[in-house]
């Protein structure tokens, strides 16, 4: 395949994983305005603390070998180890999960008395608790349509659980009134539908084989990625906690509600490049001339999710004020920068790379729990003194911390080349675009406000493109020549300044 082919593929394929992506994942989004009415900031808080408990308890009993499907699978040498690298993760982590989901329903009531103060949520503690196991075969098999690069199926059945999650959210939750168990059993039923029809076709494509030996290498590969896990989800969830302890259930609540407009830009941008990219990285990496490749990816992704950061913050204000009701009000404010430590934090999965292609998964676990005394020291600090923006000024400054710390650490072991100067030039336009948006130029009236945010905005996406060319033309400017319009007008500006005309 020519390396243009290649572009487009890779581009057609980000693209419909962008569409499955969203899909997956709107749900929460699209339900604010009737989750904001027909839930409290308190109730949505439970639900984000149900979230973080089942979070915090899959990698210690959930044994998930999904970090360890896409090397194995492509160093596998012919088609029967590449089943087996897919059954050997089913297998094991169906057991190992189920046996979790039974513990948990059995101690429904004393988990709900740790988590909540009491036993009034230990129903949907215990229904949540089937997750544990739906959602880690659901990925499994969504994992394998990617290795496959079969994203027109993963569309498919991306839009079959966005149809059946929406329709049981306004069943459960408007026309029941369910409240938080309404929630509960939406995101459960729909997980177990799509888990058992993608576990279907797997069986349908590729006949069972279990190999005790590859998943024993497997789960050495794994334990320590189960470990960073682990910290990772205390690190990025952990501020609900604190909050509870300090400030009220409600700022909970408004925390989830920033961190749903956060997690827009992983939605569009973010997870269906990776869900491309994480399994062909592997492969670019054995290629001649790979490292450019990693180089471009990274700056290219880079460019929109600092695109994507600008836009979410300079209109979240209006978008919540129209969406909610006047308690949510205050998310605004921590929305742009949740959001910034989102995309640093999305970004260090570029240098996770270097451990997990050199088998150093131990490596990518102590930087996590490093990150996590780090982030925990700025919870206490922080969020007693200033409530909501202090636990949002104390995610976002562990998780630049821990970017700088992983990339420098990182090189030692595979270093394709990448510049972080792309991300400071991308910081500055954004901010300044902000600055002068929502402070400078502020404006009483809703649609002059609007337009002054728009044209701001388009100023700051220009400057941002010219940036991103600058730099893609210093690392390979043979790709500014397949460019999409209008982008192709400035890339071609940009290669005749580099041959002189």
């Amino acid at each position: 395949m020519t390396s243009q082919k290649r572009s487009r593929s890779f581009g057609s394929h980000t693209a419909t994983y962008a569409i499955g992506n969203i899909a997956r994942r709107v749900v929460g989004f699209a339900m604010l305005p009737i989750y904001t009415r027909f839930l409290t900031p308190a109730d949505y808080g439970v639900v984000g603390l149900l979230a973080f408990a089942l979070a915090l308890f899959e990698p210690l009993f959930g044994a998930r070998l999904g970090w360890a499907i896409p090397k194995f699978y492509f160093d596998a040498r012919d088609s029967r180890a590449r089943r087996a690298v897919i059954w050997s993760a089913l297998g094991l982590t169906g057991a190992a999960s189920a046996a979790s989901v039974v513990l948990l329903i059995l101690l429904r009531g004393v988990g709900a008395e740790i988590l909540f103060g009491n036993r009034k949520y230990a129903l949907a503690l215990g229904v949540f608790a089937i997750t544990l196991l739906s959602q880690p075969i659901e990925q499994t098999g969504m994992t394998y349509l990617r290795l496959r690069e079969q994203s027109r199926l993963f569309l498919v059945f991306s839009m079959v659980k966005l149809v059946l999650q929406l329709g049981l959210n306004l069943l459960l939750v408007v026309h029941w009134k369910q409240g938080v168990l309404g929630v509960v059993l939406s995101a459960v039923i729909s997980s177990v539908l799509l888990g058992i029809g993608s576990t279907i076709y797997v069986a349908v494509h590729e006949a069972p084989v279990f190999d005790w030996q590859l998943t024993r290498r497997m789960l050495q590969f794994c334990w320590p990625m189960w470990l960073s896990g682990l910290a990772g989800l205390y690190i990025g969830s952990s501020g609900a906690v604190f909050l509870r302890m300090f400030a009220t259930l409600g700022d909970v609540g408004r925390l989830e509600l920033a961190v749903k407009f956060s997690a827009v830009v992983g939605i569009l941008e973010m997870s269906p490049f990776f869900q491309h990219w994480e399994p062909m990285s592997y492969q670019y990496h054995k290629e001649e001339g790979g490292q450019r490749k990693f180089q471009v990816a990274f700056i290219t992704i880079s460019a929109l999710m600092f695109a994507g950061w600008m836009g979410i913050s300079i209109f979240s204000a209006p978008v919540i004020r129209l969406m909610a009701t006047t308690p949510f009000y205050a998310a605004a404010s921590v929305v742009p920068i949740v959001t910034l430590g989102f995309i640093v934090n999305s970004l260090r999965q570029f240098f996770n790379f270097s451990f997990f292609v050199t088998a150093n998964t131990k490596i990518h676990s102590l930087c996590q729990y490093g990150t996590a005394g780090v982030i925990t020291v700025a919870y206490l600090l922080l969020v007693p003194r200033f409530g909501l923006m202090g636990a949002a000024l104390a995610q976002t400054l562990a998780f630049a911390i821990n970017f700088i710390f992983v990339h420098l650490l990182s090189r030692r072991y595979y270093d394709p080349g990448f510049k972080l100067a792309p991300l400071g030039f991308f910081l500055v336009i954004g901010a300044s675009a902000y600055i002068c948006s929502n402070v400078v130029f502020r404006a009483s009236n809703l649609e002059i406000d609007l337009l002054v945010k728009s044209l701001v905005s388009l100023i700051a996406l220009v400057l941002m493109a010219l940036v991103w060319i600058r730099f893609i033309r210093a690392v390979e400017g043979a790709s500014l020549e397949t460019l999409p319009w209008p982008l192709d007008k400035l890339g071609r500006i940009q290669l005749s300044r580099q041959s002189g005309c």
